[in-house]
């Protein structure tokens, strides 16, 4: 027998309307989830559907919806709000609570979990809570959960910031009127054991990724176009040095058959080889070198093409030899054509990013250009 509550029908239609405006002020006002799903409940009642089938499509006991329907008909919409419960009184005042939240943003160099937080805890005030809804309780104080980053304690703020005020507008203010066309330029590394990333699977049962055990690093020397999007990239299963790196210039002059190239590349040793920079001089017809600011990968545009890369080809995978990777990766190569769509959506991220470090500086951004590409 279907559980219902008596009703009549010439009321079903105004609470029904009632109930849905209510909802759309909840849901711009951001309201509780529980709020929303009680008025939710109780538009599918005065729709006609029976109470225990909503008590079991939302969960709870035809005890709690015949009383959300009561609370409603008898103080209107103000009846579905929560309302204050009795139960234990607070164990950690609030001062003792913002001494805690001091000590952990002063302290925020060590490790802070569940099982930290419940040691000083006890160890300050003699409270103990329990681990599992400590998390709750810290996300209340202001708190979250979050990875921790690295930041470079060596980068120099004053160069940076006149790299971006005056070097960086300078170079594409000078070259690109004259014909150059601009690279980025970086190295990077990856290795036959790869790397593991999150990814949905089947719940309660690990994914395993087979591990040949085996040790071994194929390099990719690259050049990014920040404004067309286009890339030229060369593999090595040696270590990158000076001689690698003067024949990937030599390579990327006549893959792209332009006449003049202007190279951005961060401050790795071997790029400022003596040798080489006596080189680069006297290419100073077609090939110019710029420098970023030390320990300033994140003014590198190509390092998000690096992170696109490996999260498209290399995460969660690994291969039993570097001739299997290094096969593997030029097959990739290869088929970057196929993806310059997503190529072009990392290019306008960065150059969302890279406006974000303009305004930041205070600076206006010079080049309006790669907005639409070359």
């Amino acid at each position: 027998m279907k559980t219902t509550l008596p009703q009549t029908e010439t009321a079903n239609a105004e609470r029904e309307q009632r109930l849905k405006t209510h909802l759309r002020r909840l849901t711009q006002a951001g309201a509780p989830l529980t709020t929303i799903m009680r008025v939710k409940a109780l538009i599918a009642y005065y729709k006609g559907i029976p109470l225990d089938v909503i008590a079991v499509c939302y969960d709870v006991t035809l005890k709690s919806v015949q009383h959300w329907v009561k609370r409603f008909e008898s103080d209107g919409e103000e009846g579905l709000d929560d309302r204050p419960r009795r139960g234990r009184p607070v164990r950690l005042p609030p001062e003792q609570a913002a001494e805690l939240k001091a000590l952990m943003e002063r302290d925020n160099q060590r490790v802070w979990t569940a099982r930290h937080v419940w040691l000083a805890l006890m160890a300050m005030f003699a409270v103990c809570y329990s681990v599992k809804y400590l998390p709750e309780w810290l996300r209340q104080l202001g708190l979250s959960f979050h990875k921790a980053v690295h930041a470079l304690i060596r980068k120099n703020t004053d160069k940076r910031r006149e790299w971006i005020q005056a070097t960086l507008p300078a170079i594409y203010a000078d070259v690109i009127q004259a014909g150059w066309r601009v690279f980025f330029q970086d190295e990077v590394g990856f290795q036959t054991e790869g790397t593991l990333a999150y990814t949905w699977g089947q719940k309660g049962e690990a994914i395993e990724i087979k591990n040949y055990g085996r040790h071994g690093r194929v390099n990719l020397i690259g050049a990014f176009e920040l404004g067309t999007g286009a890339f030229y990239g060369v593999l090595t299963s040696f270590k990158v040095n000076a001689t690698r790196f003067r024949r990937f210039i030599c390579h990327l002059k006549r893959e792209l058959r332009t006449d003049k190239i202007l190279l951005i590349c961060d401050n790795a040793s071997f790029h400022k080889a003596t040798w080489l920079r006596e080189w680069f001089e006297q290419q100073a017809a077609w090939l110019r070198v710029e420098f970023l600011p030390a320990y300033s990968p994140d003014f590198n545009p190509i390092e998000r093409l690096w992170r696109w890369f490996k999260g498209e080809f290399t995460h969660n995978a690994c291969w039993p030899s570097q001739a299997a990777l290094r096969r593997h990766l030029a097959e990739k190569l290869a088929e970057l054509p196929q993806h310059m769509a997503a190529m072009q959506g990392v290019m306008r991220q960065e150059i969302a990013r890279l406006k974000a470090v303009f305004v930041f500086y205070a600076t206006p951004f010079p080049f309006p250009e790669l907005v639409g590409g070359r």
